[in-house]
């Protein structure tokens, strides 16, 4: 109930900001930041719920991990905004969030079932591993939305405002990477000591590792060409929406690739 009402609410949330960003009204986009906050809440008490009816943090799963992957992007832009003052990435970044939040919303009802914690999982590192993989995705979700912000900007200036405001925004985007990027190394430095402990081994190209190391490498490409004023503007912009496509592909699409071409993987998901 909880978490069906905060995707509705993050939906309004979403055209309130478009109304903002269209009419410029300061309240409307307080109202805005409102129902983002409102929904937020409503996941976490979701989240929250869940785990105690199942006994476990809500990590087990796609669907789990998918809501709180949602809790992050909405809490890391809530950060944003705040620091940031301004809302006119809101459409932009909830747009990301509502991608991953419709993923989870649509599983099927055995998909969304409390069920218990698989023994391979029974481990402080799931929540360590998860966790900050979760935070590093959230950034990177923040830095698309930029991204596809940036790209509407150039594309419309007066929506979003001219050149300067597109140099703030590639900045705050740059930042938002920044920020993900050691969060995404702790991911993978956890991962790789839980799997010594697990399976014996730190590292065995399993396809997830090897799609998290894609996605570490092609982040840290962003961060090295960023300096340089050839790969400013769109350049920039569409390597922050690509780099979310590989955190999209490394979370959902390797599974599928998985099942559908019966490759080998231990990873549950």
């Amino acid at each position: 109930m909880l978490i069906g009402l905060a995707y509705a609410l993050l939906w309004a949330a979403a055209l309130v900001y478009i109304v903002h960003a269209a009419i410029g009204r300061g309240w409307v986009g307080r109202v805005a930041t409102g129902l983002t906050v409102t929904a937020w809440g409503m996941l976490t008490g979701g989240l929250v719920k869940r785990g105690l009816a199942s006994g476990h943090w809500p990590l087990a799963s796609r669907y789990e991990f998918a809501l709180c992957f949602v809790w992050a992007i909405v809490a890391v832009y809530l950060l944003l905004e705040a620091s940031w003052r301004e809302r006119r990435a809101g459409p932009f970044v909830l747009a990301v969030a509502l991608l991953v939040a419709t993923y989870a919303v649509t599983r099927s009802s055995t998909e969304k079932a409390l069920m218990p914690l698989p023994p391979a999982l029974r481990s402080v590192w799931l929540q360590v591993h998860v966790l900050t993989a979760m935070v590093g995705y959230a950034a990177f979700a923040v830095a698309a939305g930029l991204g596809v912000m940036r790209l509407v900007q150039r594309a419309a200036p007066l929506l979003i405002g001219g050149a300067g405001g597109g140099k703030e925004i590639e900045r705050t985007m740059e930042r938002a990477v920044a920020l993900g990027l050691p969060w995404l190394t702790l991911a993978i430095i956890t991962g790789a000591i839980w799997a010594q402990n697990a399976w014996g081994r730190y590292w065995g190209w399993d396809p997830k590792e090897t799609w998290a190391l894609i996605t570490w490498l092609w982040y840290l490409l962003f961060l090295h060409v960023r300096p340089l004023r050839s790969w400013r503007g769109k350049r920039s912009a569409w390597l922050a929406v690509a780099g979310f496509s590989l955190v999209l592909f490394t979370f959902i699409g390797v599974p599928w690739l998985v099942r559908t071409v019966r490759l080998e993987s231990l990873h549950g998901y």
